[in-house]
């Protein structure tokens, strides 16, 4: 949907679009450093950082006795590999910009994907 808002009252227009914003899922922050400016932030992307933290710390605790010893390593596998592959999909295989989103070097990518026996051909689009 796009909505075109004309006005002169900088305050209505504002309101207007902040309240577009919200409707769409948005939420919005006023930065008072910097004004009139407005910082735009997802909700869905606050509420997947709580959710994933949540995951992580349910993970930790079903693993904490059974894993002594090696509970790092365990939900580091536990989380890597289901990470990776969610990436590559988004990246249609594309290792290069897969490990650029997630801030690693190509080479470690490779080695990860190899390590961890991700077949990566099955996210490549074929012309």
């Amino acid at each position: 949907m796009i909505t075109i808002l004309i006005t002169e009252d900088e305050l209505k227009a504002k309101e207007a679009l902040t309240k577009m914003l919200e409707q769409e899922g948005y939420a919005l922050s006023a930065d008072a450093e910097q004004g009139n400016v407005v910082r735009v932030v997802k909700k869905d992307c606050i509420r997947d950082l709580a959710f994933i933290k949540d995951k992580v710390i349910e993970l930790e605790n079903s693993l904490f006795t059974e894993k002594k010893g090696v509970l790092y390593k365990s939900v580091l596998e536990a989380i890597e590999k289901p990470l990776l592959e969610q990436t590559l999909e988004r990246c249609e295989g594309n290792q290069l910009k897969a490990a650029r989103i997630l801030g690693i070097n190509r080479n470690t990518m490779r080695a990860k994907i190899n390590k961890l026996g991700i077949d990566v051909s099955r996210w490549k689009i074929n012309l």
